[in-house]
């Protein structure tokens, strides 16, 4: 009998390749990780201003651009 944290049987995490990931999952991903550069940025800032702002910048600008990314995918290739 298996332990309530085990994984499904037929979950094998090295089967996931990279085309496997559609274009929402990845603009998901690019949306996280513009947001863990912000708050890494407002972190910073409590010591270094210029650099938490600049870091907090450039989390905004990645995090905001996934989904124009994604509406132009859909747009262009019409999936």
């Amino acid at each position: 009998m298996s332990g309530t944290d085990d994984p499904p049987s037929e979950f094998d995490p090295a089967d996931v390749r990279g085309s496997d990931i559609e274009p929402v999952g990845a603009m998901i991903a690019v949306a996280f990780t513009g947001a863990v550069i912000g708050l890494v940025g407002a972190g910073i800032a409590l010591f270094v201003s210029d650099l938490g702002l600049a870091l907090i910048g450039v989390g905004v600008v990645v995090a905001l651009s996934s989904p124009l990314a994604y509406l132009r995918f859909r747009r262009r290739y019409g999936a």
